[in-house]
């Protein structure tokens, strides 16, 4: 999501958030507000036993509907029987759906914005009263003033070159596969190596080791620079000795290996031509002319980098604003963002610093606990700026902001 406030553009100033440690309101339900922490209160709410009786009444009838005693049809069976087997349950039930109804309602009224399912922590009983305690979990107290922070937008322009380039990628992709050569003459080839594992010292191949033959694009840009050049202007049945580090063969830890590079097969690569049968081609009767494909691809990567640039900016304002507004974020939603991040983990969408690693499990927790945290300071940040200034939002961007929060 993005705020889509201008650099240097000043904004009027918040109103401020509306809320104290511990108070009281002229409302239908009677209630003592205690601050337990930034975003943590807990709501204490007592009613007579004649307020909640209704409740309890509504919950037998419900109950007698749907429950089966021997000896008794469906939903006839006496309200004693069932309070003496049931009763219990069912009064708890029906006391924590009436909190859990009048702490919304003294919400709305209040006008707190609740994090969260509010949670019942103490429910008192007596013959005359009955009392609630919940905790909730709400926006902490902040006045945000976005007109006092600077960010710093980066600016370039679109060269010749990266126009260019993209033009290249878009032959070779669409390029043909030529007829066997002899000779490597520029990057634009596919060459077929059998590799042998040998001893580094005297090349001779290793006892028990296996050859395997791979077929290289050297025109592509995840090809191992030294191996890429030595097979520039390579022949046929040329050879060569070649050093594999762990890492390059995708086992960190593993030893360097030494091969015998053999060269077995040699085909060329024709790039597409540039035509506008081409151009109409790849943009589906879009695009009609190279002209109109260069001006395309231009405004493709300055999209691109706009969208980058937002990206940049949003990262400096949410670093500024966790800056400046301090705050405990509720345990619930950071145990639930700390949930996600491990599937993340798992997917291997997620990479833990080579410093939290070096620590073990508990290094990788703590990275995690720091990431969640501030990952759920940022979330209640927006939804304060929400509060705080007139931001209009998509419904997926709301649907995304809930889902961070543990809403959705």
């Amino acid at each position: 999501m993005w705020w889509g406030i201008p650099v240097g553009v000043r904004l009027s100033p918040p109103a401020q958030l509306q809320s104290s440690p511990t108070s009281k309101c002229r409302c239908t339900v009677e209630h003592q507000r205690t601050q337990v922490a930034d975003c943590e209160h807990e709501v204490r709410i007592q009613l007579t036993f004649a307020e909640v009786a209704p409740a309890i009444e509504e919950a037998y009838e419900r109950a007698r509907e749907d429950i089966t005693i021997e000896g008794f049809r469906k939903g006839k069976a006496p309200r004693e029987l069932i309070k003496q087997r049931y009763g219990d349950k069912i009064e708890a039930d029906a006391l924590e759906k009436l909190g859990q109804r009048l702490v919304r309602e003294l919400a709305h009224q209040q006008q707190w914005t609740l994090l969260g399912e509010p949670q019942l922590i103490d429910l008192q009983r007596s013959s005359d009263t009955v009392g609630f305690t919940f905790r909730l979990f709400t926006l902490p107290e902040l006045n945000i003033d976005l007109s006092s922070i600077t960010l710093r937008k980066p600016i370039r322009d679109i060269r010749d070159e990266e126009v260019e380039a993209q033009l290249e990628q878009l032959r070779l992709r669409y390029g043909s596969i030529q007829e066997d050569v002899d000779e490597v003459t520029d990057y634009y080839h596919e060459v077929t190596l059998h590799f042998q594992p040998v001893d580094p010292d005297s090349g001779m191949p290793l006892v028990g080791s296996e050859a395997e033959e791979i077929t290289v694009a050297l025109y592509e840009p995840d090809i191992l620079p030294e191996l890429r050049q030595q097979l520039l202007h390579a022949r046929r049945e040329d050879n060569f000795l070649h050093t594999f580090s762990g890492a390059e063969l995708g086992q960190p830890e593993q030893a360097p290996q030494t091969y015998r590079v053999t060269v077995r097969s040699i085909r060329r690569l024709q790039l597409a031509e540039l035509t506008p049968e081409f151009v109409q081609n790849i943009s589906r009767g879009r695009l009609h002319s190279v002209e109109e494909l260069r001006s395309s691809i231009r405004q493709e990567l300055q999209r691109r980098w706009e969208r980058h640039v937002q990206s940049l900016l949003r990262s400096q304002l949410e670093t500024e604003l966790a800056r400046r507004h301090p705050f405990t974020p509720p345990k619930p939603i950071v145990h639930s963002i700390i949930k996600d991040l491990i599937q993340a983990l798992q997917r291997g969408e997620l990479q833990v610093p080579p410093e939290y690693l070096r620590q073990g499990e508990s290094g990788i927790y703590r990275f995690l606990a720091e990431l969640a945290d501030f990952y759920a300071r940022i979330s209640i940040l927006e939804l304060v700026l929400l509060r705080s200034y007139p931001v209009q939002l998509e419904p997926e961007e709301l649907q995304e902001l809930a889902q961070s929060l543990g809403l959705s």
